[in-house]
């Protein structure tokens, strides 16, 4: 039975509560494009958010971006940090602004689901540059992908799960999402990435990687296997064990062994450790 049914209009809604960093961050990515842009412009789209920019200043004087003098204003650090690493460090900034509340619904503090986002991203990253696949999108797609859950969290407080998932009450934690709010948090992703023009391989690729029905999709396959390895390097979130299992399949589809597996998540692992404590 379900005790709430969620609709479009309401979901939309109150994404418009959520903090504007993530929306900021799509502006950027379609500013980037433009070759006319320069980094005024990018400049002067940060600054629009005051708590994202302050952030990023953070960010930008972690020991992966800075080990000399600590740079005191937006300018500065963008500047040095370069106009290819901007996306990268604003999407950081956005996650950590964006996952700064614990989701009662789930049962995931705030500290879970922003160290979920960072490795689950830097393992994207990585993997993504061993294919085909653009890194922009596969990191986007690893930063965001529980912006549904987020928003769900909003909607359901006070809710008869209030207390978060617990596996053995429920088949799957999407069984369980259907039942009290009567939409998945995949699908909340996909249509809140869609309504923020984030580009159509992202929004799909977050909406389809619990890959509950069978994806030929390399995006959502590659992300299946990113945040399965977050997970199994303790950084997982409730609900979600049951997704990520490493089939021979998989790989093949995403165009990956497991030795490249392996060691792109070796490598997020170190970056993620300098760069959790700033991100915090």
């Amino acid at each position: 039975m379900i005790a709430t049914t969620i609709s479009r209009e309401a979901l939309l809604h109150v994404v418009k509560s959520l903090p504007a960093a993530p929306q900021i961050l799509a502006q950027l990515g379609h500013l980037l494009l433009d070759v006319n842009s320069d980094l005024s412009d990018i400049t002067a789209l940060l600054k629009r958010d005051a708590a994202l920019t302050t952030r990023i200043i953070r960010i930008s004087n972690s020991a992966l971006y800075n080990t000399g003098k600590p740079f005191a204003s937006l300018e500065e650090a963008l500047a040095r940090v370069g106009f290819t690493e901007v996306y990268r460090l604003t999407g950081f900034a956005a996650a950590a602004q964006l996952a700064d509340q614990k989701l009662a619904f789930y049962g995931v503090t705030g500290a879970q689901l922003r160290e979920n986002a960072l490795l689950t991203a830097l393992i994207m990253e990585a993997l993504a540059g061993l294919t085909d696949i653009d890194v922009r999108l596969a990191y986007t797609a690893g930063l965001l992908r529980s912006t549904g859950k987020i928003a769900i969290d909003r909607l359901a407080k006070g809710g008869p799960a209030g207390a978060g998932f617990e596996a053995g009450t429920h088949d799957s934690l999407t069984e369980w999402e259907t039942t009290y709010v009567g939409l998945t948090n995949v699908e909340a992703c996909g249509t809140i990435l869609s309504e923020w023009r984030f580009p159509v391989d992202t929004v799909e690729a977050t909406r389809d990687h619990y890959l509950t029905v069978a994806s030929k999709f390399p995006l959502s396959i590659m992300l299946n296997l990113a945040a399965g390895s977050a997970e199994r390097n303790s950084y997982g979130l409730p609900g979600e064990s049951r997704y990520w299992d490493v089939t021979p399949e998989k790989l093949a589809l995403a165009g990956l062994e497991q030795e490249q597996l392996d060691e792109a998540v070796a490598g997020a692992l170190e970056n993620f450790h300098e760069l959790r404590s700033a991100v915090a």
